[in-house]
C-alpha cells in the first residue's frame, strides 16, 4: 500500500540534467526562517570561529564607541563581543530573528539594541560577517550604500567571506525539485582583489586584507580571556595584523577584509 506521505519522484524528470535554483528575496527568507528550526545552526560562523575574528580585529574596536553586527543572525558574535565588553547593536532583516534576538541578548548590558533600515544611528565600527556573499544582485548596491551611511566618517567595516570560493563544489541537489542550490545560500565568490575593488567603489579605502584559517587553535593561544585551554604562544603574525599588515595563516579559506570611510 502506498504510504500518502511519502512525497513520489517526478519520474519524467530522472534523466534530465538538475537546474539551479534562482534564488529570490522571499525563497532567501524562507531559507533562513527554516534553517533556525535545525540544528544547522550549530555550524554558523560565528558560533564556530567568532573568538578568532574578535581576537583579530580587536586593535580596531572601540571601547567607548558602539559596533554594529550587519546582518547579527541568532546573536552569536554579538555575544562574544558583549563579553569582551564591547557596546553592540544587531542590525537583522529577518522578523523572527529578531524576536530570538532579544531573547537571548536582553542581559547583556553590552547589547544596545535592534537598529532597522529606518534608523539615522551611526557606528564606529560595523561587522559584515559572512553577509556578502548572500547578497542577491538587485540589493548589493543598496546594502552596501546602507553599511556606509551608518557608519561614521572615518569608521571602520570589516567584512567576513569565503576566500575565492568554488560555488559549484559547495551545492547541493534537492531530487523533488530537481534543482542544485549552494547549501548556505551563497551567490557570489570573492578574491582579496575583487573585494578590495568593490568597496572602494562606496567610500571605503582598504585598511588591509587577510588570507586566513580563522582557527581558534591559531588565534587564541596567548590570549587572556579566551586561551586559557589553548596551551601555547601569541601568535606572531597577530603583530602584523594590529598594524593592518595584510598576512596569510593557515589554509586561507578565510577574507577578513578591514576597510576605512572615507567620504562623509
Amino acid at each position: 500500500m502506498t504510504n500518502k506521505n511519502i512525497i513520489q519522484p517526478n519520474l519524467k524528470q530522472e534523466n534530465t540534467a538538475p537546474e539551479k535554483l534562482e534564488w529570490t528575496p522571499e525563497l532567501v527568507k524562507r531559507f533562513w526562517d527554516g534553517l533556525t528550526h535545525t540544528r544547522l545552526l550549530e555550524l554558523g560562523f560565528s558560533r564556530q570561529v567568532g573568538k578568532s575574528l574578535i581576537v583579530m580585529i580587536e586593535h580596531l574596536l572601540p571601547k567607548k564607541g558602539v559596533i554594529l553586527d550587519f546582518g547579527a543572525g541568532d546573536g552569536d558574535l554579538i555575544k562574544l563581543l558583549c563579553e569582551r565588553g564591547f557596546a553592540t547593536s544587531a542590525y537583522e532583516n529577518s522578523g523572527e530573528r529578531q524576536h530570538k534576538l532579544i531573547q537571548m541578548l536582553s542581559d547583556y548590558e553590552k547589547f544596545t539594541g535592534i537598529v532597522d533600515a529606518a534608523s539615522d544611528l551611526k557606528f564606529d565600527v560595523i561587522i559584515m560577517a559572512e553577509v556578502i556573499e548572500h547578497l542577491l544582485d538587485e540589493e548589493i548596491d543598496k546594502t552596501l550604500v546602507r553599511v556606509v551611511n551608518m557608519l561614521v566618517p572615518g569608521g571602520v567595516l570589516v567584512i567576513t567571506t569565503p576566500n575565492d570560493e568554488d560555488l559549484e563544489l559547495n551545492m547541493a541537489y534537492c531530487p523533488i525539485s530537481n534543482k542544485i542550490f549552494h547549501r548556505w545560500q551563497h551567490v557570489r565568490s570573492f578574491t582579496a582583489g575583487s573585494l578590495k575593488d568593490l568597496l572602494a567603489k562606496y567610500g571605503v579605502e582598504e585598511l588591509a586584507t587577510h588570507k586566513v584559517e580563522l582557527n581558534d587553535h591559531i588565534f587564541l593561544p596567548g590570549d587572556n580571556m579566551w586561551g586559557q585551554k589553548i596551551q601555547g604562544e601569541r601568535p606572531s603574525f597577530l603583530s602584523d595584523i594590529k598594524s593592518n599588515i595584510s598576512v596569510t595563516a593557515g589554509s586561507e579559506q578565510n577574507l577578513i577584509f578591514l576597510g576605512k570611510k572615507t567620504n562623509d
